[in-house]
């Protein structure tokens, strides 16, 4: 067990060991050699890396302009440290988190190989916190024994891993860039939503990346460029409204709040820019390798990604899905505050952006500029309402559920968990 442990937390929890194992995987079946397969494994692992370290330090980033925003609604901030609050989170449930997530794994692969659900999920890192939300619903809100948290957690994580992946290769029809795969991301629901909303309400033929602007301002159409000069706005708006003393005194480090707004901007660019380059060298490599998987070894599968591979083709989307998202979440604390509701809750930011940017997208493919603003503020509203509901049901996961909760937790999370209820849990 304490082997089988290792190689589950050391390995099969990193995404980047699973797409190079899947590289090599697919190189194999179509007969190539290693001075193929090694380099091709090494480039798809150093851009899922640049695309994973791209996000989490963007999501880093947006830290301090949570502790802003909270000073501007003078609401207590709850701390942002990650590896902190997933050390905190797992205290309890490490052990049944890390079998659910491996077994979960299995019954997607047995699913993708043996029915006609021809999808595997490669984001390892949206599983594993997934299934983290399992772990901590069964153990907290049932009477359930150690094996059947883990056997019905796995049950269940395996089927939110295929059939996630598969409604939203229904949604992924249109939307420019999505050729050859499915997404396999925690936004899931958000983009179904956003989907069905931009149908019922958009108008497809006004698509927000076509918005027409003067031409001295066409570099905006450059989403690496529009996300500094947007993020360097919204640290300077919101450090003003925090008040420059104060923002100065606890964010800063006394630094002059135009240089520190200015930074953060360009980094936010700079790491834009990594997960760009991270997307086209990945696509590049594991695409065609799955092929060998999908001819060989599951036929006719489909691989689950991750989310930013679309953005290159959506800037605009994610400027706009992340502000409205943001609004939205905003809008939802007030209303949740001025009810007096007993959970004090607070947009998370990196959620905000990722699930905001790719509810946008989806709304703008389905529904044009009307379809973006649209999904994006439905998703935004999610977030906030339903991680409200889910925290009391998570028990000690509650710490990472306050910064990671993006559109699934928040949706199937408290379905879950009044499942559980109703049927007599704990």
């Amino acid at each position: 067990m304490d082997v089988f442990l290792y190689i589950v937390n050391n390995i099969l929890t990193q995404a980047v060991f699973i797409i190079g194992f899947v590289v090599i995987a697919g190189m194999i079946a179509q007969k190539k050699g290693w001075d193929q397969i090694l380099p091709s494994a090494l480039k798809a692992m150093i851009g899922f890396t640049m695309i994973s370290v791209g996000g989490q330090t963007l999501g880093g980033a947006l830290m301090p302009l949570q502790q802003m925003i909270s000073q501007v609604f003078g609401m207590a901030f709850f701390g942002a440290d990650i590896g902190a609050a997933q050390a905190e989170s797992l205290a309890e449930i490490g052990t049944e988190m890390a079998l659910i997530f491996a077994f979960g794994f299995l019954i997607n692969l047995l699913l993708a190989r043996f029915t006609k659900f021809k999808y595997v999920h490669l984001s390892a890192h949206v599983s594993f916190f997934f299934a983290g939300l399992i772990a901590a619903l069964l153990t907290f809100g049932t009477n359930l024994s150690f094996i059947s948290v883990v056997a019905v957690g796995a049950i269940l994580l395996g089927l939110y891993m295929t059939f996630s992946c598969a409604y939203v290769a229904l949604c992924m029809k249109g939307v420019k860039g999505g050729e050859g795969f499915t997404l396999a991301h925690s936004s899931s629901s958000g983009l179904l939503i956003a989907t069905v909303l931009g149908k019922l309400f958009g108008n497809k033929e006004h698509d927000l990346e076509d918005l027409k602007i003067p031409k001295k301002l066409n570099f905006l159409r450059e989403m690496t460029i529009a996300l500094t000069l947007v993020m360097f706005l919204l640290f300077l708006i919101v450090g003003l409204a925090a008040t420059p003393s104060w923002t100065m005194a606890n964010i800063t480090g006394g630094q002059d709040l135009i240089g520190f707004s200015l930074l953060r901007g360009i980094e936010f660019g700079l790491w834009i820019t990594v997960i760009v380059t991270g997307v086209r060298m990945m696509l590049s490599e594991i695409i065609p390798a799955f092929h060998g998987i999908a001819n060989k070894i599951i036929p006719n599968s489909t691989p689950g990604l991750d989310v930013p591979l679309l953005f290159p083709n959506y800037p605009t989307s994610v400027i706009v899905g992340f502000l409205c998202s943001l609004t939205a979440g905003l809008i939802g604390m007030l209303i949740l505050g001025a009810l007096n509701f007993p959970v004090v809750v607070f947009p998370a930011l990196i959620p905000t952006f990722f699930t905001g940017a790719a509810t946008a997208i989806f709304g703008n493919a389905h529904g044009g500029r009307r379809g973006a603003i649209i999904g994006s503020l439905a998703n935004g509203f999610i977030l906030i309402f339903g991680q409200a509901l889910l925290l009391p049901m998570v028990g000690s996961y509650e710490p990472i559920m306050r910064i990671l909760s993006e559109t699934d937790y928040t949706v199937f999370g408290p379905l879950l968990g009044l499942v559980l209820r109703l049927i007599g849990g704990s």
